[in-house]
């Protein structure tokens, strides 16, 4: 796996995920995803939720550790029953410190 400062969109998914379960992180309900996938994240940097790619090398886009803040602290606050317009209103521009801290 390459750095964590330096993340393909497989290696970030696969790194929330361990985030993930490294927290305990279970859906509250089935409306989300239990865990992001390349699509997910792609829908939500759509949104602004998580920032665009750091690069691209080729069509290859490049994810550094605030993307995988982003990714984890959404998850965080969907399995609390947050929805994705109160994630937009919290997230969007939200500062690493805030992300660490949700």
């Amino acid at each position: 796996m390459s750095s964590m400062a330096d993340m393909t969109l497989d290696e970030l998914t696969e790194a929330a995920s361990v985030a993930l379960d490294g927290l305990g992180i279970q859906p509250a309900n089935g409306r989300m995803r239990e865990r992001p996938d390349a699509r997910t994240i792609r829908y939500y940097t759509t949104i602004g939720i998580v920032d665009p790619p750091l690069h691209h090398r080729g069509r290859v886009a490049h994810y550094g550790e605030r993307h995988l803040l982003q990714v984890v602290a959404i998850k965080v606050l969907q399995a609390d029953g947050a929805t994705l317009a109160a994630l937009q209103r919290q997230l969007v521009g939200a500062s690493e410190a805030k992300l660490l801290s949700l």
